[in-house]
């Protein structure tokens, strides 16, 4: 069975060019077909067999699938409206409990029908609305009584893996939430999905390396653009053991940087990106490679406050504190940082709603010696 490139139907990216050196991936038969997963990366060899084998196999079969994609298309799937009639709702009406950009900026709609969703931790089937994009799966309920889309979850398609089970059913498995068990409605739905899915899976995986090496450039994140750039990067790639709400949905970034931490009053250090976001502080770590991410933790802005603790000459240093935590002593590379985060953290006091250190100005960041040491 082969597959085909869907034609966008809706959700045109604002900027299409982060698609550009993806690779078509030809689909296999899904009996014989190995689990695809995210972990999986191409060599340079493979990249040129693959592109070449591709775009012959894509180019003979297209008609496959073209024809029942079309007629189930223009069939009436929820709500006595088609599939293209709910996808062109999906981006262009709110979804409730989607926060931050736009539906439409995950790109082009590749394929999406309504399923049976299995939870195994909880062994509870639920109807779900799965859309497909060139880079995540969303995950959507459905309420029927007020003919609305309700957000469920957005899955990186570089952070999962397929495998194909029982009649019109497949697993979504990946390292960061539950197995997933989804029902298709018909074996036609279900060859569709088989062969978009995995092919998008594969895709997404070779694009991964790519966003490694940028990753690497941006680090450490010392200049204006680099740390424009991690910012994007950080709200379009996976997250290592992220919890939580996404980090996309946690309104716009107010300010970042790379800072070096230590907790309990501990000696030693550790670098981390710190994120700041209207209602969270978030910590990252990034491997000694500079290729990826790890969620550290995360701390309620609304619960901390930030206390100046540079008593040495040169040393960039406050403590962020707060209700039931222990005491973090972050310490900032350049004065501007310094500067910034301090600024930002600082709380009112409570009883006299004025600033602290008794209605002060904030501290003026030390000043560098050419001794000190970091």
């Amino acid at each position: 069975m082969g597959c085909m490139i869907a034609t966008p139907r809706c959700c045109r990216a604002p900027n299409e060019q982060e698609h550009e050196d993806l690779v078509q991936i030809p689909s296999t038969r899904r009996h014989s077909a190995p689990p695809m997963s995210g972990g999986e990366v191409a060599t340079p060899q493979e990249l040129d067999r693959l592109i070449g084998s591709g775009e012959n196999q894509l180019s003979e079969n297209n008609h496959l699938l073209e024809d029942p994609m079309e007629k189930l298309s223009e069939t009436e799937l929820l709500w006595g409206k088609s599939r293209r009639e709910l996808e062109k709702i999906i981006c262009s009406e709110p979804v409730i409990g989607w926060e931050g950009e736009a539906i439409s900026s995950l790109g082009d709609i590749v394929w999406s029908s309504s399923v049976i969703l299995h939870e195994q931790y909880t062994e509870e089937d639920s109807k779900r609305h799965l859309v497909l994009f060139p880079l995540h799966l969303l995950i959507l309920a459905v309420d029927d009584e007020k003919n609305k889309f309700i957000y469920q979850g957005l899955l990186p398609l570089s952070g999962i893996s397929i495998k194909a089970s029982t009649e019109n059913t497949f697993e979504i498995t990946g390292s960061m939430f539950d197995s997933r068990i989804i029902t298709c409605s018909d074996s036609e739905e279900f060859r569709i999905w088989m062969a978009h899915l995995p092919r998008r899976v594969k895709k997404a995986s070779i694009y991964r390396p790519h966003k490694q090496q940028k990753l690497s450039v941006l680090i450490p994140c010392d200049e204006i653009w680099k740390r424009q750039e991690l910012e994007k990067y950080l709200l379009q790639n996976p997250i290592n053991g992220w919890e939580g709400t996404p980090i996309q949905h946690l309104g716009d970034i107010i300010y970042l940087s790379m800072v070096k931490i230590n907790v309990a009053q501990s000696e030693i250090f550790e670098e981390r990106i710190m994120i700041l976001f209207p209602d969270d502080l978030i910590m990252l770590s990034i491997d000694e490679q500079n290729t990826i991410v790890q969620y550290e933790g995360r701390l309620p802005t609304q619960s901390i406050r930030a206390l100046e603790r540079s008593a040495r000459v040169g040393h960039l240093e406050f403590e962020i504190t707060g209700n039931m935590m222990e005491p973090v002593k972050v310490s900032c590379a350049k004065p501007g940082e310094y500067k910034k985060w301090f600024f930002h953290l600082q709380k009112p006091d409570c009883n006299t709603n004025t600033l602290p250190s008794h209605g002060q100005l904030p501290p003026k960041p030390p000043k560098k010696t050419k001794s000190c040491r970091y």
